[in-house]
């Protein structure tokens, strides 16, 4: 007994030298990891490869390149996609074909008109247009009356030294959508969201006086051939050594192939399907895509290589390293365009592989994943909306004869690689569905089961200041991100930079402090105002129940998790256009890939295919993603505060929590209604 007091007495005490090894074991892991952070600007000169589009982009819906005479001519608009009522350029981008070079000093001539009213009996009148802010495109300006199909009629007189005779004649088709701003079916859409979050104020004030909801679930690994495949000792190395050869390969190509991020298959591959479609396995499957992560696979191969034992340090042992880290990355991409560049894409694979490598060779298991890893924060929370779990079936069981072989490891199976205790674990936030623990239990008391969406939000128990932070600085993140794609974006950047000091202005370019003025927006909407207006709903909250509850600090960090599903409904509405609508662009990508480096008949590239999905369709999906978001976020709040004692005031708690995700609902309904430059479109 003396020596546990003293135990304890000791603890008490701050031990400075532990303090300062902890720091500096922090600040190497920080080393290890910053070069990706560190030396993306080193390689901005890359990022205005061939294929950037200044601010315009791809048009939508409609037909957009064609290869003449040694050139290729590529319909772009700004905004994107083009609206009825608000003015437009129209712009003819021509570069030479193969070199991808801007042909600059043209006479090029162009003409636009229904078409419905277009036929080959009736041309179309052309203006000469010449070139504007980027050079080799050429720039019709016009404001549309109505929305429908257009004909974009080109004549190109002379390229350079190269004159055409006759000129070269040839036509786009163009979709115009109908007129931005507060449109009849917007209103519609601000009515459901009103009535949405009214209806689930109302339930949570009922629900206050009601216990908890039970939850059945069924125990997947009952499945004979299931079981068998998760135990199976090829099941990891099936899903790593495949993805780990296609990263090399996408760097590989990256580094060496064509630097253009519209034809590169790096690209293609990395940020239109990839990057898309893992935020789609996190809601599916929760975070099984760390499985087969090489960089995840890199870094415990490397720890299990040098048996390092050395625990990751313990003020680094939170989201708030990789929350920041993410967020630079994200700003890094905004500033610099690292999704249109096949060689910084290259390069960030590259540093990212060596940032794993290293902390597994010093630190144990899979840290870099668990604290390190850019997107483990956004996975951690966006996989407790998946409703696949694997929990232990009976904890009684696990603590009556448990030699916790299941977190340490054994002679059939390696331990936990993420830190995670089986017989604790009530979320999928680190758990990454390897089945080391199912595989190495002895009584077999480990389970997958399927469950509704969203239950982890709720009935789990751990809770953490950097988790509800990272919840709503997630929220400010998109929201900011699909801000910067609005038409308007560049005219009120250009405005708030007017505020600036004229000795300030006078001493930098515009490019210089426009670039200050965005950042600035970016982090403080990103990591201040975001999470701000969370706990001032958690102030509002407690004071609305007179101060009785757990106080605003308790139910920020409590109900911080119902912004987690606004926050992802907005992040699948920003991706599933890019890879409905982007998504075709692989398939040419691919034939040129096989045709050049395997030289197989692929058949011609066709550069022009049409989207996957009608756009129409996609902006539903995206209208039914948002509300559907809003619809979680309140189901999850009602669960959480129907664990308060019944005959509390409790429900009162969420009215400010549902009003400030209806704030965010609407403010990306209205975003997504709005003329978008898309200038990371493909």
């Amino acid at each position: 007994m003396a020596s546990t007091a003293a135990y304890k007495e000791r603890t008490k005490t701050i031990d400075i030298a532990r303090l300062l090894r902890s720091l500096s074991g922090g600040l190497l892991a920080a080393i290890i990891f910053s070069p990706p952070i560190i030396i993306i600007p080193i390689a901005v000169r890359t990022v205005h490869a061939h294929g950037e589009h200044g601010e315009a982009a791809p048009a939508q819906g409609g037909s957009g390149l064609i290869v003449f005479d040694g050139f290729q001519a590529e319909l772009l608009t700004s905004p994107r996609p083009a609206r009825a009522g608000a003015e437009t350029r129209i712009v003819v981008n021509i570069l030479r074909n193969g070199s991808f070079e801007p042909v600059r000093n043209g006479r090029v001539f162009m003409g636009i008109a229904p078409a419905a009213h277009h036929s080959p009996r009736h041309s179309i009148v052309l203006t000469p247009v010449e070139e504007m802010t980027w050079a080799g495109n050429y720039t019709l300006v016009k404001k549309f009356d109505d929305d429908g199909p257009y004909v974009v009629q080109v004549q190109v007189a002379q390229l350079g030294e190269k004159k055409f005779t006759p000129p070269r004649l040839f036509e786009f088709r163009l979709d115009i959508a109908s007129a931005p701003g507060f449109s009849a079916g917007l209103i519609a859409l601000f009515f459901g969201a009103a009535v949405i979050a009214g209806a689930g104020m109302v339930w949570g004030v009922l629900r206050s006086r009601a216990g908890a909801w039970p939850d059945d679930s069924v125990d997947l690994l009952k499945i004979p051939w299931l079981n068998r495949f998760v135990r199976w000792q090829g099941f990891q190395p099936l899903l790593q050594i495949p993805v780990l050869a296609l990263m090399i390969v996408i760097t590989l190509l990256g580094f060496f192939d064509i630097q253009d991020g519209a034809k590169n298959l790096a690209t293609k591959l990395t940020w239109i399907l990839w990057w898309p479609g893992i935020v789609i396995t996190f809601i599916l499957v929760g975070r099984l895509w760390c499985v087969a992560c090489p960089f995840g696979v890199l870094n415990e191969w490397a720890a299990r290589w040098t048996n390092a034992q050395k625990m990751f340090p313990k003020a680094l042992r939170n989201l708030w390293f990789a929350t920041l880290s993410f967020v630079i990355l994200t700003w890094a991409d905004e500033q610099l365009g690292i999704i249109r560049s096949p060689k910084m894409t290259a390069w960030l694979i590259v540093l990212l592989a060596l940032a794993a490598t290293a902390t597994g060779l010093i630190y144990q298991r899979r840290s870099f994943c668990r604290y390190l890893c850019p997107i483990t924060g956004l996975q951690a929370l966006y996989s407790m909306v998946s409703p696949v779990e694997l929990r232990a079936n009976q904890q009684e069981l696990c603590s009556k004869d448990c030699h916790q072989s299941c977190y340490r490891g054994s002679a059939t199976a390696a331990g936990c690689p993420m830190f995670e205790f089986p017989m604790t674990l009530d979320r999928n936030a680190y758990c990454n569905f390897c089945f080391e623990c199912a595989k190495s239990c002895p009584p077999g008391n480990i389970g997958l089961r399927f469950r509704s969406f969203g239950a982890d939000l709720w009935l789990s128990v751990r809770r953490s200041w950097d988790e509800s932070y990272l919840a709503l600085a997630l929220v400010g993140l998109t929201t900011i991100v699909t801000a910067q794609m609005l038409g308007d974006w560049g005219k009120w950047i250009s405005g708030l930079s007017r505020l600036y000091p004229d000795s300030i202005r006078t001493l930098l370019k515009p490019v210089a402090y426009l670039t200050l003025t965005e950042t600035l927006l970016f982090v403080l909407v990103t990591l201040v105002l975001a999470p701000f207006l969370g706990y001032a709903a958690a102030w509002a909250a407690d004071r609305s129940i007179g101060g009785t509850g757990p106080g605003a600090k308790k139910l920020f960090v409590v109900l911080g998790y119902m912004f987690i599903p606004v926050g992802l409904a907005m992040h699948l509405a920003h991706n599933v256009s890019h890879l409905l609508l982007e998504g075709a662009g692989v398939l040419p990508a691919l034939q040129r890939f096989f045709s050049r480096y395997f030289f197989m008949s692929a058949g011609e590239p066709d550069w022009n295919l049409s989207p996957l999905i009608d756009p129409t369709i996609v902006y539903a999906l995206q209208m039914a993603l948002i509300l559907t978001g809003l619809l979680l976020s309140i189901r999850a709040g009602t669960r959480l505060t129907a664990k308060y004692p019944a005959g509390s005031r409790s429900g009162k708690a969420l009215i400010p929590f549902i009003a400030l995700s209806l704030l965010f609902t609407l403010i990306n309904l209205y975003m997504l209604n709005q003329p978008m430059g898309m200038r990371h479109g493909m």
